[in-house]
């Protein structure tokens, strides 16, 4: 052992010992000393990640001392996280020292052409990236792993870069950082499925369903992938299928790769070996968390706050809310809850009139113009409180989250839809439920959704406050890619593959599958056409088709739109034979869904006058219904299994048909290309209407650019927040 590996030894057990660096700051001698340790741990790379964990936490403890000041920005030079040294001068308000020739020499090396100053992790990721080229990474959430994307591919000579994100709103983030980036000026950024490949140099970020489309359609010659939250792919869930079939189409274009994503220990090996890649696993996480957990009868002390045992847990909840300080979100594992939580926080606060400032008012306006005046959320709004979930409006959820990182809003009240890849601001993570649609988190599922505590550039360490028992927070041992790892593929997922790609497990699945369609006398291209849609039932369909082939003649003649009858027949072949359970909602009927597609198709209606047309008795049911229908339904899932609906048709029957206008006006509420590119941005209908006749014949988003830089005149009917909303995403 070398004399600097026992020295950090020796500083690591004693640290190890040492009590909480909030106690120890009250005795600057015992805090130097502390300091001093922690600098000893951070020259050697055994203890790295301990001494970065201890100095995240003496940074949030330390005084203005300059002695500790001093000792601090040692450490923090040897850490080499550098951003630590402006998050501690402007949390102590001290000026900023003269650096010596060893600190600029340092912060030189971790530099790059653009100027971007790395961490020392990150400096190691690139460099591992640039020699290995074909790279999946485990890190924690906060640990930048997006932000080198943009490195790689300014440093880089990729012609065709395909990035997928997982979310709308994290496709929405990624575009806006990518636009700002003036090193990825020279290429061309596409985001939507209705543009068409330009000439040269181009970056595409899709969500998976896009990805997927678009690769279909074009057929573009990607030769660098990335997939950010890539342990989706073994997720077994709804979209499990989608996320595999991307990351096969990058093994399949034998292209770079870069997927990313947090506490997972391990990748397939057999995709690795296939596509001669490389996985790494960093384990420092540069925002440290502090777990609370406080239960029925419990009554912990956190630093200098005690919290009073309570029985109930909105009592706790309002304990908790009361005592601690920071942005907070409040996790709950429904939207039911997520609403009601946030009432109950609601009137917790006080004068809430007078806290409502601008940018809010602004968004409360927006809403009662555009959704319902009696919409509970604006009362919220007023109060500094907000829900966020999977039934509330993209553009509303963003303007959410802005509200919140500028301190605007103080807790957000959200389920899985703001904790699953969204950067916010929040300091305190609190859990009220632990679970996620009634099923207990996963050791796994907790330690992300307790990652979104604290932001690196923000806070050392972040909070995280549990309400009831959870399980202990674990990586997964391994991410699977299930078209090379499972025994059991769905059938509709077996056909895309390649036959000398499956395993043999899927080789015998793919005879019997083979053998039911030939028996069956359906070509096996029809089922593969339909991708994602339940093999069963698309069997069952073909087979009440040719049972019933009066459907034939139902269907026949003018499709766009369709007949009101033919609307009928449309929604009811689609949910009742080929939807998958999962993609049903017990709140809509295939006799519902159509009276609101026959309403929307026929006569355009505002969401505020589709959620008037709603008979539930509560509004606030009213608008969860309604924007689910529109966000699920509409632009979802309605278009895919239609689509089916329309191929196996023209398959078992003579005539042809088409729904794909139906579909598109179904999706976008509108047919015209400028309104589809505006709607493929994230711009709410409500501001398309205002400005589409003005841009009628342009069919590129750079045109559309072009049209209001010419004649600004364009916006001139749109409020303030409108127009934010609208030079944020074009």
């Amino acid at each position: 052992m070398s004399m600097l590996l026992r020295i950090a030894q020796k500083a690591y057990e004693r640290l190890q010992k040492d009590e909480e660096a909030i106690t120890l700051a009250d005795d600057n001698f015992e805090f130097a000393r502390h300091i001093r340790d922690i600098y000893k741990v951070l020259q050697s790379e055994r203890f790295y990640t301990f001494g970065v964990q201890k100095l995240c936490f003496a940074c949030e403890a330390a005084t203005s001392d300059p002695m500790i000041v001093a000792l601090l920005e040692q450490c923090i030079n040897s850490s080499r996280i550098f951003l630590y040294e402006e998050m501690l001068r402007k949390r102590l308000q001290y000026p900023p020292s003269i650096e010596g020739f060893l600190e600029i020499a340092q912060k030189a090396f971790y530099s790059l052409e653009s100027d971007v100053i790395l961490t020392k992790e990150q400096k190691d990721l690139y460099d591992l990236f640039m020699k290995k080229r074909r790279l999946v990474i485990s890190a924690p959430t906060s640990f930048g792993k997006s932000r080198i994307v943009r490195e790689i591919i300014s440093h880089s000579l990729y012609e065709c870069v395909a990035v997928v994100v997982p979310t709308n709103a994290l496709l929405n983030e990624t575009y806006q950082a990518f636009k700002a980036d003036v090193g990825l000026s020279k290429y061309s950024l596409v985001f939507s499925t209705h543009t068409e490949p330009p000439e040269g140099k181009a970056i595409y970020i899709f969500t998976p369903e896009k990805f997927d489309l678009y690769t279909d359609e074009y057929g573009i010659e990607f030769d660098f992938f990335v997939f950010d939250e890539v342990y989706k792919v073994g997720n077994y869930d709804g979209r499990s299928s989608v996320f595999s079939s991307c990351l096969y189409k990058a093994y399949k274009r034998k292209c770079d790769y870069y997927l990313i994503g947090p506490y997972f220990k391990s990748f397939s090996r057999r995709y690795l070996e296939r596509t001669s890649g490389h996985f790494e696993r960093f384990q420092t996480d540069i925002v440290q968390k502090e777990i609370i957990n406080y239960f029925d009868g419990q009554s912990p002390d956190y630093r200098k706050i005690s919290l009073p045992a309570r029985v109930n847990k909105d009592a706790r909840l309002k304990q908790v809310l009361q005592k601690i300080t920071g942005p907070t979100i409040v996790y709950a594992g429904r939207k039911d809850t997520a609403e009601t939580r946030a009432k109950l926080i609601c009137e917790m606060q006080t004068s809430s009139s007078s806290r409502t400032r601008e940018s809010v008012g602004e968004l409360i306006d927006y809403i009662k113009k555009t959704i319902s005046t009696e919409w509970r959320l604006i009362d919220f709004l007023r109060s500094g409180v907000a829900f966020h979930h999977a039934g509330i409006p993209k553009y509303i959820q963003s303007e959410i989250v802005d509200l919140f990182n500028t301190g605007e809003l103080d807790v957000i009240v959200c389920t899985p839809t703001l904790t699953e890849g969204v950067n916010t601001t929040a300091k305190n993570v609190v859990f009220f439920d632990t679970t996620k649609a009634d099923q207990d988190l996963t050791g796994f599922e907790i330690k992300n959704v307790v990652g979104r505590s604290g932001r690196f550039g923000q806070h050392f360490v972040g909070r995280a406050i549990f309400l009831e028992p959870h399980a202990e927070q674990d990586d997964i041992a391994e991410i699977s890619f299930p078209i090379f790892d499972s025994e059991n593929l769905r059938a509709e997922d077996n056909i895309q593959i390649s036959l000398d790609d499956l395993n043999e497990a899927g080789r015998a699945q793919r005879d019997q599958i083979t053998g039911l369609a030939r028996s069956l006398n359906i070509p096996l291209e029809i089922l593969k056409k339909n991708k994602y849609v339940p093999f069963d039932n698309q069997i069952r369909l073909i087979k009440h088709l040719r049972e019933n082939p009066w459907i034939r003649h139902s269907l026949l003649g003018a499709h766009n739109p369709p007949k009101k009858d033919q609307v009928d027949s449309i929604i009811y072949l689609a949910h009742d034979f080929l939807y998958s359970d999962s993609d049903k909602r017990q709140s809509w009927t295939a006799g519902n869904i159509s009276r609101f597609v026959k309403y929307h198709i026929y006569y355009s209606p505002s969401i505020k006058q589709m959620i008037q047309e709603h008979n539930a008795v509560k509004e606030d049911t009213k608008i969860r219904n309604v924007l689910d229908l529109i966000y699920t339904y509409f632009e979802y899932s309605l278009p895919k299994y239609i689509t089916a609906l329309e191929t196996i048709f023209n398959f078992v029957y003579s005539e042809k048909v088409s729904f794909s206008l139906f579909v598109t006006k179904l999706q976008y509420g509108s047919t015209e290309p400028q309104d589809i590119l505006l709607a493929d941005a994230g711009l709410p209908r409500s501001i398309i209407a205002q400005v589409s006749k003005s841009l009628e014949g342009a069919v590129t988003i750079e045109s559309i650019k072009d049209r209001l830089n010419r004649n600004p005149a364009i916006l001139s009917k749109l409020s303030g927040i409108e127009i934010r909303m609208l030079k944020k995403r074009i």
